[in-house]
């Protein structure tokens, strides 16, 4: 035999020896881990999460096209997305309805100012007119009734005045309805 046959048989002992340590320690380790399960009672169920009491959704988040929204856009104030080409724009928040919640909607630009007096959001099928905060773009809900369970709440901004600014001889053709900035859900 030449020394790299020597070798090659000595490592492939060597090999089967570590292979057979290892497979005892396997053993030991799952007799010791049905003695721990078989000792130890079972853990209580953790309890469940609860929802939070407040949700905002903001122009910056991923905010489908589906739901109403055209492509992020900046100003002065920050992030903003005009609303469009439909009259409605849909969010969805998982939040505690076991209380009145108050929907705030921040705009960067009312689009139209009929938008200022005619908005409303919509929430289990019910219409909350949004209120206007003096001369700000701030628009605020009346207390939205409370719901029994556990699952996402659609809320949906009807925008009833739309516009295009093709209208006045831009080139943009879009159908716009508001410059959305954010939506706040809390308590009322």
């Amino acid at each position: 035999m030449s020394d790299a046959e020597n070798i090659i048989g000595t490592l492939r002992a060597e090999v089967a020896e570590l292979r057979a340590r290892i497979d005892a320690f396997e053993r030991i380790l799952q007799l010791r881990d049905a003695a721990i399960a078989q000792a130890a009672p079972a853990p209580p169920p953790a309890p469940a999460a609860a929802l939070p009491t407040t949700h905002t959704i903001e122009a910056d988040q991923l905010l489908p096209v589906q739901d109403g929204f055209y492509q992020l856009e900046w100003g002065p104030e920050g992030a903003f997305r005009w609303t469009g080409p439909r009259e409605e724009v849909h969010f969805e928040a998982w939040i505690d309805r076991s209380a009145p919640l108050v929907a705030t909607v921040q705009l960067f630009h009312l689009g139209t100012p009929a938008n200022g007096k005619d908005m409303a959001v919509v929430v289990d099928g019910a219409a909350y007119p949004l209120l206007r905060e003096g001369t700000s773009k701030v628009l605020k809900s009346e207390p939205i009734a409370p719901r029994a369970g556990d699952g996402p709440t659609r809320f949906t901004l009807r925008v009833p005045h739309m516009h295009s600014p093709s209208a006045r001889g831009a080139a943009d053709k879009r159908q716009l309805g508001v410059a959305f900035q954010r939506l706040i859900i809390a308590r009322g």
